[in-house]
């Protein structure tokens, strides 16, 4: 049954990719590459764990193996997500604006990467937020945004690394700065960080199953909110900045 729904996953998957690719006018050898480094970790790890379910097992090991399954699965069905939100974030009416705490979703998101952040030792800081005004965002599409860049500085970063997450005031601008002490970004990275489909050499080899999306449609959502997000770095293995500048509407 995971294989059936694992096939036509993809069959879905390939023609949102497709389709991107096509509107970009890009070679056929980048829509097989994505193609390929998409969804062959969640496919390799379905086919073999639908292999060994078929073999004997005890209770125990069959529990572990289907949670592994489910996760596979899952892992398809977010990057469906993902491709399929390309759409909504070029679409104004998608956007449902309401008064929301930034501390809120900030906080949710570090609950939500709160395994792979113990997993990896990584030291997450967080001061105190202190009269911040509520924002009139997306809250959805703005807490996507976050967990992109969180997830990132998590991946890219070292095992005992180093998260720092800070919020500050600046005119009618609310500024939401990520900092992490990993990879960094090279001149390359720096210039086309944001582009779509673009990722990193170093990110490439340190993470395969990687879209080069996540970014590009961040910067899409903040600039439809009005904003800006910029990347600051001082190199490679130097960390890395991420900035979200939003407006506060009074």
């Amino acid at each position: 049954m995971q294989i059936i729904l694992a096939i036509i996953l993809v069959i879905i998957l390939i023609y949102f990719i497709k389709k991107e690719i096509d509107a970009k006018n890009m070679a056929e050898e980048s829509f097989i590459s994505i193609v390929n480094h998409t969804f062959r970790t969640p496919l390799t790890n379905i086919k073999w764990m639908s292999e060994a379910l078929s073999k004997g097992m005890s209770p125990e090991e069959q529990k572990q193996m289907s949670q592994n399954l489910e996760n596979s699965t899952n892992r398809l069905l977010g990057i469906i997500d993902t491709l399929a939100g390309i759409k909504d974030i070029h679409n104004s009416a998608a956007y449902e604006l309401k008064a929301v705490s930034i501390n809120e979703l900030v906080v949710d998101s570090i609950r939500r990467y709160r395994i792979p952040l113990n997993e990896k030792k990584i030291n997450l800081s967080l001061p105190t937020l202190k009269d911040i005004p509520l924002l009139s965002i997306d809250t959805k599409k703005i807490s996507f945004v976050i967990q992109v860049i969180l997830e990132n500085a998590i991946l890219y970063s070292k095992e005992n690394g180093s998260v720092m997450i800070y919020t500050e005031i600046y005119k009618n601008s609310l500024i939401l700065s990520i900092e992490d002490n990993g990879i960094g970004l090279s001149h390359k990275d720096k210039r086309n960080i944001f582009k779509r489909f673009y990722r990193g050499e170093i990110a490439k080899k340190m993470n395969t199953d990687g879209m080069g999306l996540g970014l590009y449609m961040s910067k899409e959502i903040i600039r439809r909110h009005k904003g800006r997000i910029k990347a600051f770095s001082k190199g490679v293995d130097q960390g890395t900045t991420f900035y979200i500048i939003l407006p506060i509407k009074k």
